[in-house]
């Protein structure tokens, strides 16, 4: 069994960005490279039981935005690519995957009344064209609080990992769904809040299953939640604090989503101190369930909640230079998000950006 993973990955991003009076565009490159590697300590990772997923991805948007009344009007286009090298991960032929997406969208203020619209259409090479839209409207009834309706529909093609890597599935179909949502917002004595209720309905979701060793299509999915978030500032510290309750089940069946924690809770702390900017973020995932397929017949098993910590660090060296830091798992908690896979530990990780 193969039983040890290492991952290296590389991402660079470029971009251009144009701030007139009434108009707004800006151009983002990106790329990235990943390497990811399984493999028994025994034997090594250049071993012929060894395996290797290898990726490239390259992205390029273009947004513009251009105010209009009491609103705006934007539009772009996006063009992602993804290849895979051949050779890897058990595929014999390297594989490449383009996605073009146009996309328009508008927003407009007609007294205590703010719409929003949204349409997008998607051309991939695998999985052809796809539309969806977006629609919303907001009620200001009391000054500083709010009541936001809205409605959507989405699309997601499964990626080439999901597709052809060593747990891929090439026959995956992709993710169609429908979402609906409520909220009321506000500024209460110096905190802003919001609360809101939401439903998808998710057709095709593209989920793992440990038994098999591929991914799969869930089927029809019904996912129903409550957010709350909040933040406040108390002198020099920021503080921002959100709840989420989630109950995703299988829609025919009705039976839980396995490795889904009904209960989420997260806490983040920034502050600045000698031109550092400091940030603690505590996160709780509450109880979940997978199956334990070890056993037979499979086992549904609990899996208890964890808390875990991180701290960050940026420093600006220059005007356009600024170096950042993370450490992950900050007290290098034992938890498992898949039963009987243990997640990575304490995790450190060094980024830079630079702006012209």
């Amino acid at each position: 069994m193969l039983d040890t993973r290492k991952l290296y990955s590389q991402s660079w991003d470029a971009g251009l960005c144009y701030n007139g009076e009434l108009i707004k565009s800006q151009l983002i490159t990106s790329y990235s490279h990943s390497k990811d590697y399984n493999y028994d300590p025994h034997y090594g990772r250049y071993d012929s039981s060894a395996t290797l997923d290898e990726m490239k991805q390259y992205t390029v948007q273009w947004a513009n935005n251009v105010i209009v009344g009491h609103g705006s009007i934007g539009a772009g286009v996006d063009w992602q690519k993804q290849t895979t090298t051949p050779g890897t991960g058990y595929v014999e032929d390297g594989y490449d995957q383009r996605n073009t997406g146009i996309y328009l969208t508008g927003l407009q203020q007609v007294g205590d009344f703010t719409f929003e619209g949204a349409a997008r259409s998607d051309d991939n090479s695998q999985f052809g064209r796809h539309g969806t839209w977006q629609t919303s409207a907001g009620w200001e009834f009391i000054e500083g609080y709010r009541f936001i309706a809205s409605y959507g529909t989405s699309y997601k093609a499964p990626n080439l990992g999901q597709l052809y890597g060593f747990y891929g599935n090439p026959n995956l179909e992709p993710e169609k769904s429908k979402q609906w949502e409520g909220a009321f917002e506000g500024l209460t004595a110096g905190v802003n809040w919001r609360i809101s209720g939401y439903r998808n309905d998710v057709s095709d979701l593209i989920d793992y299953d440990d038994h098999t060793l591929k991914y799969y299509n869930e089927g029809k999915a019904r996912i129903k939640g409550v957010e709350a978030t909040a933040n406040f500032d108390t002198g020099p510290l920021t503080h921002t604090v959100s709840y989420d309750y989630v109950d995703a089940r299988n829609a025919i069946t009705d039976t839980p989503l396995l490795r889904r924690a009904k209960q989420q809770v997260k806490y983040q702390l920034d502050w600045q101190l000698y031109d550092f900017d400091w940030g603690i973020t505590y996160q709780y995932l509450g109880t979940r369930y997978d199956k334990d397929y070890s056993s037979y017949p499979y086992q549904t098993v609990k899996m208890g909640g964890v808390s875990l910590w991180d701290l960050a660090v940026a420093y600006p060296v220059t005007s356009h230079l600024t170096v950042r830091g993370k450490i992950a798992n900050l007290f290098d908690k034992d938890y498992e998000t898949v039963y009987g896979y243990q997640t990575a530990g304490r995790e450190y990780t060094l980024s830079g950006s630079y702006t012209f």
